[in-house]
């Protein structure tokens, strides 16, 4: 098959994803570095991170099992280090770093899974996948805020997981705006799907 869209078309491909019977919320990385004025690193996501409350709080009432994902320096033996020189402004992921706390609002809750991931992924170096699995879900919304790539990291690894990745529009933000909506395109057109806040919720029965 090439890539011409006739061809997808006539093979019957819409591009659409239906979610499963079992989801799950991911929420990526709401550390507070990212809205701290003196870590400089993100602005103008105050609205992104509000959807997240709302989504996390509706998630919860609806039965939603939530995993809430923060850096680590190391969580399979490896070590992220490097990293963190590269970008100084995260060293407020490191432990002890205040700015390293969670948004108010966004702190995982009991029953809540907490991961602790590498660089840019959810589930690289963690057990996520499998502790998914083992709750039956088969479908992740992704929500959070993104290092110009981590909500299309987590969605690509969903993808290769087997789960159906829905990113939810209003719910994520990044630091470079223009990075990314083309990240959003390529989710939507190449891994999975993207949904507005209110189709979620309405899927939920929770609208």
């Amino acid at each position: 098959m090439t890539d011409d869209h006739q061809d997808y078309a006539a093979a019957g491909f819409t591009g659409a994803l239906q979610p499963g019977r079992r989801a799950a919320l991911v929420v990526v990385d709401p550390v507070r570095a990212y809205v701290d004025p003196d870590c400089g690193l993100y602005a103008g996501v105050e609205e992104p991170v509000e959807r997240m409350r709302e989504l996390t709080t509706a998630a919860r009432a609806a039965g939603v099992h939530v995993a809430i994902t923060t850096m680590a320096l190391s969580a399979d033996g490896s070590n992220a280090e490097v990293f963190f020189r590269k970008v100084p402004a995260l060293a407020a992921y490191l432990p002890g770093a205040s700015t390293g706390a969670f948004v108010d609002g966004l702190e995982p809750q009991g029953g809540d899974t907490l991961v602790p991931k590498q660089y840019p992924s959810a589930f690289f170096g963690t057990s996520l996948a499998a502790d998914l699995v083992a709750r039956g879900v088969d479908t992740l919304f992704i929500a959070g805020l993104s290092t110009s790539g981590c909500i299309r990291a987590t969605a690509t690894d969903a993808m290769q997981h087997g789960f159906v990745p829905i990113v939810v529009r209003e719910a994520v933000g990044d630091r470079l705006p223009s990075v990314h909506e083309a990240n959003l395109f390529d989710i939507a057109a190449k891994i999975g799907e993207v949904w507005s806040m209110d189709r979620v919720l309405e899927h939920w029965n929770v609208a």
